[in-house]
């Protein structure tokens, strides 16, 4: 796909219409599966990291507006890559949502002038996690229950397609990845109202 093709998928996803960027990311898993089955070995290993390198890309090029890419390709290939490598250093680190609270501090610490004092960083570590809990509890049950499959590294996301009556993996791993987006969206919406909210 052209770098123009996708500047329009994702400029319809800023506006509200998904539905291209999930054909986009349906095609491109077709695509990178190969190559990233090879460096993974696990089918299961293999989606875990598309969906986590793709949830970054959704937050970094569709909410956080930044530019694309010039080649998104191998851009997303290396992200998969430096996720699977950051797994086999620590489970924890698939947990994509520390990298968004991360990203929230630093834009919220660019537009204010005092220099990082704790009292602050504590305050600003309060109002991430407060974002991130109500943005967890306004989930639906089944978007909570694969949430945690990302939080309890116990709990292994192919145990939950009966549970939650997936037909089959594939559409269980697309409603994951869903309920990411929506969750991150959400956690970033929240986090503004904090703020504002903390500057009246």
């Amino acid at each position: 796909m052209n770098r123009n093709k996708l500047e329009k998928i994702v400029e319809q996803a800023r506006q509200g219409n998904e539905l291209p960027f999930d054909y986009f990311f349906k095609d491109l898993f077709k695509r990178l599966q190969p190559r990233l089955l090879s460096l993974t070995k696990s089918p299961q290993e293999t989606e875990e990291i598309f969906i986590s390198a793709m949830q970054k890309f959704w937050e970094r090029f569709v909410i956080q507006e930044e530019n694309l890419p010039i080649n998104s390709l191998g851009y997303i290939y290396q992200m998969c890559k430096n996720n699977w490598l950051m797994n086999k250093r620590n489970p924890w680190n698939s947990f994509a949502l520390k990298d968004d609270l991360h990203l929230l501090s630093n834009r919220e610490q660019s537009n204010n002038t005092y220099s990082n004092d704790s009292i602050e960083d504590l305050e600003q570590e309060w109002l991430q996690n407060k974002a991130l809990s109500q943005a967890l509890d306004a989930l639906s049950d089944k978007c909570k229950m694969l949430m945690q499959s990302e939080i309890n590294p116990e709990i292994k996301l192919k145990d939950l397609q009966q549970e939650l009556g997936f037909g089959n993996y594939q559409a269980l791993v697309q409603a994951k990845y869903n309920c990411k987006k929506r969750l991150i969206k959400k956690v970033y919406e929240i986090f503004d109202q904090l703020i504002a909210h903390k500057q009246r």
